[in-house]
């Protein structure tokens, strides 16, 4: 399966480059697949991709959509083999290549998008259509949880891009690992389809580990291991009475700290007060420029000795 892993991703009018893949001298024929990846988990059904075929040194060729079929040269110009694709519903191009009585010693197959679209490509190479017909998984294989109590169930978005149908066996509830469970899954997707993984994962309690991995594989047609191998950890905080505590804690100290500040607050007003009792190191509370003048009031004849008037 190309490439390695994942897909290619290609924009308007890019291009694979030639990529070489093997054919064993020995077939009368030879099958490549061909999956055009859409947007939104479903196939774009738009612009057929250009496929094209180079048989040794020959001529780069563009392979016709069947019933039509192109030669493939070699680089004596000899037809090295004929040459065809078809089309499903899902977007896997099936090219076919009925080789010819001669050995070529080596293929390679170029992609372009026409499409306006930005499009995923992933292909194989085979003997037969059926063998070529193999699912890709596309998934996030790392999880991690964080657990307080009780705890959500986690989903885990999956998407087969290869061009054969995943499918995928075992039973809801299989014990993964790690306090999580495998609560429910699709049972196939086909070639550009979407489904989701749901684990459940186990409450928080003070007899579980603090935090627990373990990595558990899917029971699929998928081929790779990687591809199909979660990695899982649930890390689980503390609860109950130690959560407690420590939310007191630091409630504690933030009323701790807001006392001291209203402390030196009050210090320091108190310690004006007692500056202005005893007239040292104290201000007037009204500026000098703005006190009233009262040299010409009707009080400053009154003598400041008299007792309180009397009506």
């Amino acid at each position: 399966m190309f490439p390695d892993t994942g897909q290619l991703r290609l924009a308007k009018d890019a291009t694979t480059g030639l990529v070489a893949f093997g054919v064993d001298p020995t077939a009368s024929s030879w099958f490549l697949q061909v999956v055009s990846i859409g947007p939104n988990c479903q196939p774009l059904r738009g612009r057929a991709p250009d496929l094209e075929i180079r048989a040794g040194q020959g001529l780069i060729t563009a392979v016709p959509q069947a019933p039509a079929e192109a030669a493939i040269p070699d680089e004596t110009g000899t037809s090295a083999a004929t040459a065809s694709w078809t089309r499903d519903t899902t977007d896997v191009f099936t090219l076919q290549l009925k080789i010819a009585g001669h050995g070529v010693p080596a293929w390679s197959l170029r992609i372009t998008n026409n499409d306006p679209q930005e499009l995923g490509f992933v292909w194989t190479s085979a003997r037969s259509a059926g063998d070529g017909r193999q699912p890709r998984i596309q998934m996030d294989t790392t999880v991690h949880v964080t657990v307080r109590g009780t705890a959500p169930d986690r989903v885990v978005p999956m998407a087969n891009i290869g061009p054969g149908t995943l499918t995928i066996a075992g039973s809801a509830g299989a014990d993964m690992g790690a306090g999580f469970t495998l609560k429910s899954f699709p049972a196939g997707l086909a070639p550009n389809a979407c489904g989701q993984l749901v684990l459940k994962v186990a409450p928080g309690g003070s007899s579980a580990a603090p935090t627990q991995t373990a990595s558990f594989t899917l029971n699929c047609n998928d081929t790779v291991i990687e591809e199909k191998t979660l990695h899982l950890t649930r890390e689980q905080l503390k609860s109950g009475k130690e959560g407690k505590e420590g939310k007191d804690k630091e409630k504690e100290g933030k009323e701790k700290e807001h006392k001291d500040h209203v402390g030196k607050e009050l210090e320091v007003q108190a310690g004006t007060l007692a500056g202005s009792a005893s007239g040292q190191g104290s201000e007037h509370f009204i500026p000098a420029d703005q006190r009233p003048d009262l040299a010409d009031s009707a009080l400053g004849n009154e003598n400041p000795e008299a007792g309180p008037g009397r009506g």
